[in-house]
């Protein structure tokens, strides 16, 4: 688990703003979920994951909160949602299995998990208006999706407060479970839209893969001249002749060069006497005479 101490994400302030297209995911359940929690995840990716942990169908009761319009950064403080924040870091003893996903690339589409509960589990759906504040007293039997929409967070000053509201309802509406029975929470949202922004955030319908992960990959052609000029362009603008591999090579060998130079050097600089390769026959004669 991420967190002892109330923060939903262990991201600082800078870590937080650098995916601006990006949002949050928390499971919380009664029940044993074998799953893996992320930095970060691409919405098909984590979709197939829950649909092979839900298939299972672990609990009686499914509450899918729908948040949309918020960020990362909205989860960064005790009071953004202290309910769901106790159930993420251990303070509801309940709670036996939880996963957060801190930056969600693209829309996890509540309704896609709304549809793998139904199939798989025979579920019956409940859905609950978020912005009127009203739910039924009663769910049904289980199974049982409960589906609750809440509405975009404002920009303004009031944003955190909305968003503490929500998690209030959102808590009355878990309380209504009965307390014999077992369920999982499922809090999906959706990026928020930044003040100054003009077109926000676009997702392609007529390409399904158009995610804003592959939006990433894709090379920017925008800086390239057309025409002739692009022919005019310094070769070392589009290519590294000097790697850091091809530069520690070079080190090495100069290195290597320069032992040997030394050693040459040294080798080359003796000097020896033509005598010293003569036999000494004095010393013989003199052996001779005694």
């Amino acid at each position: 688990m991420y967190l002892r101490s109330f923060s939903l994400l262990a991201l600082g302030a800078a870590t937080a703003s650098a995916f601006r297209d990006t949002s949050p995911f928390f499971l919380a359940s009664t029940s044993e979920i074998l799953a893996n929690s992320a930095h970060i995840k691409t919405s098909p990716a984590l979709l197939d994951d829950l649909s092979s942990k839900l298939s299972a169908c672990p609990s009686d009761y499914y509450v899918i909160a729908s948040q949309p319009g918020v960020h990362s950064s909205d989860f960064t403080t005790r009071k953004s949602a202290p309910r769901l924040g106790a159930k993420m870091t251990g303070q509801d003893k309940a709670i036996r299995s939880t996963v957060m996903v801190n930056e969600v690339a693209g829309v996890l589409e509540s309704k896609r998990i709304q549809d793998v509960l139904e199939r798989e589990c025979g579920a019956q759906s409940t859905v609950v208006d978020g912005s009127s504040g009203s739910y039924p007293a009663d769910f049904g039997a289980e199974p049982r999706v409960i589906v609750v929409d809440f509405p975009v967070l404002p920009l303004g000053s009031g944003r955190s407060q909305q968003l503490s509201d929500n998690d209030g309802l959102l808590a009355d509406i878990i309380e209504r479970i009965p307390s014999s029975k077992k369920y999982t929470l499922l809090y999906t949202t959706s990026p928020r839209e930044y003040e100054g922004s003009a077109s926000g955030i676009y997702h392609s319908e007529s390409n399904p893969y158009d995610d804003p992960v592959h939006q990433e990959l894709k090379r920017d052609y925008s800086t390239y001249a057309s025409g002739d000029d692009s022919s005019s362009q310094s070769l070392f603008q589009e290519y590294q002749y000097l790697t850091p591999g091809i530069f520690m090579g070079l080190l090495a060998s100069f290195f290597c060069l320069s032992i040997l130079y030394v050693g040459f050097s040294a080798l080359s600089s003796l000097q020896v006497p033509y005598a010293a390769f003569e036999k000494d026959h004095s010393s013989s004669v003199q052996k001779k005479q005694q």
